[in-house]
């Protein structure tokens, strides 16, 4: 039995996906599995919405686009939110709509998302805040909700959503300030600022740990090197098939769970039926392909690694010898199994 010698890199890399495989190449496997989900819950948010009940729907919207990112639910999301009276938040979601339409070339996308972004602009409610004049800000850090704010976005009237919004400035050594603002629904300007903080308790200082004294056990000794690793050879014929099979499966597994992603995200963004119709059915296809080779990648990596423990417990290697003669140059593997 004849094997190019790059197949031994490619065993390698088998041995590697035997252990990795059910936590790695399940990415189109269960992306398919959440596909379903995400429909179900973009079709109840659907519903709710034409009901009126925002604020059953947006979660599910959520939720949907954050199992399977297609743009025609993030504009579902953001239409909502926009219902729900959460302003900011849709528009700045129709603002990442029209982004990812630029992107991916879809001006129809693009054109719809900055109208609706543009219209909501002027009703945005807005909170500035602001260091009061004379105020060494120096080590001063000022959080909105709990988040940080940088210093290059004091002074900026930053678009918020409507409800109440709290403002703590806190410095080592000082008393940290708080104020708690509540925006309207539309328009509102809101203006917090910070005063100089004033001096705090003094910080006793932290005390240092006690350190534990932990018995150093003796090293263990070094193994004994394997008979296969003494001959520099630990591979066997099969395993060497077997990998290889299962890096093939895998790169197949890996591509067509792709291209089944792609035309899935086209069929829910598609607004014509026929276009949608074609999406659909090519995407099924990929996705059952891509199912398919990943039972196989699964299965060959299981038999990879079964061959290649086995041989470690056996003398049988294979034996590697390269052959020359004019014009031809290759390595010949043989052994039994």
């Amino acid at each position: 039995m004849v094997v190019n010698l790059s197949l031994r890199s490619a065993v390698t890399v088998a041995l590697g996906l035997s252990a990795f495989a059910v936590a790695s190449l399940p990415l189109s496997a269960a992306a398919q599995s959440e596909v379903p989900v995400a429909e179900a819950l973009y079709q109840a948010a659907r519903d709710l919405m034409a009901q009126g009940n925002f604020a059953s729907a947006c979660p599910k919207f959520a939720e949907s686009y954050r199992l399977d990112p297609a743009t025609g639910t993030l504009l579902n999301l953001a239409a909502c939110h926009e219902g729900e009276g959460k302003l900011a938040t849709a528009w700045t979601e129709y603002m990442d709509v029209a982004r990812i339409g630029r992107r991916d070339g879809r001006a129809d996308r693009v054109k719809y998302a900055k109208e609706h972004a543009d219209a909501l602009l002027p009703k945005l409610s807005r909170l500035t805040i602001s260091i009061a004049p004379g105020v060494d800000a120096t080590g001063v850090e000022i959080t909105l909700d709990g988040m940080a704010v940088g210093q290059v976005t004091l002074g900026v009237a930053a678009p918020l959503d409507p409800g109440s919004h709290v403002v703590v400035a806190a410095a080592p050594g000082k008393k940290p300030f708080s104020q708690t603002v509540v925006l309207g629904a539309v328009a509102d300007q809101q203006v917090v600022t910070v005063p100089a903080l004033e001096p705090g308790e003094p910080e006793a200082p932290p005390q240092p740990a006690p350190v534990a004294v932990v018995p150093v056990a003796p090293p263990p000794a070094a193994p004994t090197a394997s008979k296969s690793e003494a001959t520099g050879n630990g591979l066997s014929v099969p395993v060497i098939v077997t990998g290889s099979l299962t890096v093939g499966l895998a790169a197949a597994t890996a591509v067509t769970g792709i291209l089944y992603l792609n035309h899935r995200s086209n069929y829910r963004a598609a607004t014509d039926a026929a276009e949608r119709h074609s999406e659909y059915d090519t995407a099924q296809a990929f996705g059952i392909a891509s199912t398919a080779l990943f039972v196989g990648t699964v299965g060959c990596a299981a038999v990879t690694t079964y061959l290649y423990v086995k041989s470690k417990n056996s003398t049988t290697r294979a034996r590697l010898s390269p052959v020359l003669a004019p014009g031809l140059a290759f390595v010949s593997a043989g052994g039994e199994f």
